[in-house]
């Protein structure tokens, strides 16, 4: 269940702008731990965890899960002195960004042969335009397909009858 005890770890989740169960999530995230494990931990659905987990990503400015909990770990092991150091907005800085982001590794798969996008995983940067041909490379493959299956199906008909 979730412990509110966590006076100095929750203060920090609060400085951050995060719950202390979302802080939590976060630190289990940070253990390797999927929704459907911390679920049961902290004693919510596995949906509901995934939402704390999406909210938290978006609070700390990261790109997903695992960068939300790295920087949440950084920032709580930082130095004492530093994480209460008055510092004005300008001046204070976190860690940076470009240290924490987390590269999902490429998808293996018979459609990545034929020249079509991965699917799944992070979500992605492409253009619009990128984004305009992805979409019509699938489309395509989908029209060629179907085609291919009503000859064979057609073909069928003729040699049965």
């Amino acid at each position: 269940m979730v412990n509110e005890a966590d006076g100095e770890e929750s203060a920090m989740g609060n400085e951050l702008g995060l719950s202390s169960v979302q802080c939590q999530c976060l630190r289990l995230v940070g253990e390797g731990r999927n929704s459907k494990e911390i679920a049961p931990l902290v004693g919510l659905s596995h949906g509901t965890v995934d939402q704390y987990l999406r909210r938290a990503t978006v609070t700390l400015g990261v790109k997903n899960r695992a960068a939300a909990a790295l920087l949440l770990a950084k920032i709580e092991t930082a130095d004492s002195v530093q994480k209460f150091e008055f510092k004005s907005a300008a001046v204070a800085e976190l860690p940076k960004m470009d240290d924490l982001e987390v590269v999902a590794e490429p998808r293996g798969g018979s459609l990545q042969r034929l020249g079509l996008p991965p699917t799944g995983g992070p979500s992605n940067d492409l253009t619009s335009s990128a984004k305009l041909i992805a979409i019509s490379k699938i489309a395509l493959f989908v029209i060629i397909v179907s085609m291919a299956m009503v000859i064979v199906i057609k073909g069928a008909f003729v040699v049965l009858s």
